[in-house]
């Protein structure tokens, strides 16, 4: 039976080496502006953590299961926006159920965050527009039918924003975050089941569940390839792992999203 470690291009990957990288994270200096999740929620001791992700793997998974859509950046630098957009949707199906989840449009927060179809952008920069102005919906019928012309498409730096775009987004937002300054913070969040927002190696990708293998741990996560990455959650592909060694880097600069705006 395939198992998430069967293909070890999909583990610690080196980013700048897939055809579909496009530098897209450039650091969070501003993060110190914000609370850090070690402050506020104690961290699950260490020795835990392995009888803990078990019993999630036991259960079926963790976050991975509230993933309703593997995301396509396309050759944008626009993974931040799309780690946010699918740590939004994770958390919207916690909230409302996955069938309810509004799919949302990452370029309508990358174009407020970037300044060109292959800047990049910074994690906090995207946590700051989610929280203030939010997220538009993507460019679906059953979105039309729901918010009008209040929607925009998955990629396309260059698309004019609709009238009144605010007003929608605004149904969109984060409300209850927490900056992960630490591994431990990281897994305490992860075994809690928040999705994490990470940014490493000129990339950015939604931590979903911390996994054990041989006494190793590792983070399981959605990236935003589409067809990139070993399958999960009912997907054929789109996701891949990160060993202790890469979540250290990664916990320089992440979120947790622990809540959001429920239209």
């Amino acid at each position: 039976m395939p198992t998430k470690f069967d293909n070890p291009a999909f583990v610690d990957a080196d980013f700048p080496r897939w055809s579909e990288y496009t530098r897209g994270d450039n650091g969070a200096p501003a993060f110190h502006r914000f609370a850090a999740f070690e402050d506020t929620v104690p961290a699950i001791p260490k020795a835990d953590w392995p009888d803990l992700a078990a019993k999630i793997e036991a259960e079926g998974g963790g976050a991975e299961l509230l993933v309703t859509r593997i995301m396509n950046q396309r050759n944008e630098g626009s993974c931040v926006s799309f780690a946010c957009s699918q740590a939004m949707q994770v958390v919207l199906a916690r909230q409302v159920g996955r069938d309810a989840v509004t799919q949302l449009s990452p370029i309508s927060l990358y174009k407020r965050i970037g300044s060109s179809p292959s800047s990049g952008a910074m994690v906090s920069d995207g946590l700051e527009e989610m929280a203030s102005r939010g997220i538009l919906p993507l460019d679906t019928p059953e979105n039309r039918a729901k918010f009008g012309n209040g929607i925009m498409p998955e990629t396309g730096f260059h698309t004019p924003f609709p009238p009144d775009w605010q007003v929608t987004a605004a149904k969109f937002k984060a409300v209850e975050w927490l900056i992960v300054r630490s591994v431990d913070g990281l897994v305490t969040a992860l075994l809690n089941q928040h999705p994490v927002v990470v940014g490493r190696s000129g990339h950015s990708i939604c931590y979903t569940t911390p996994v054990y293998k041989d006494g190793q741990l590792y983070a399981q996560y959605v990236n935003s390839w589409g067809s990139w990455g070993f399958g999960d959650a009912g997907f054929p592909d789109g996701f891949g792992l990160d060993s202790e060694r890469m979540i250290r880097s990664a916990s320089n600069w992440a979120f947790a999203l622990r809540s959001v705006v429920v239209s």
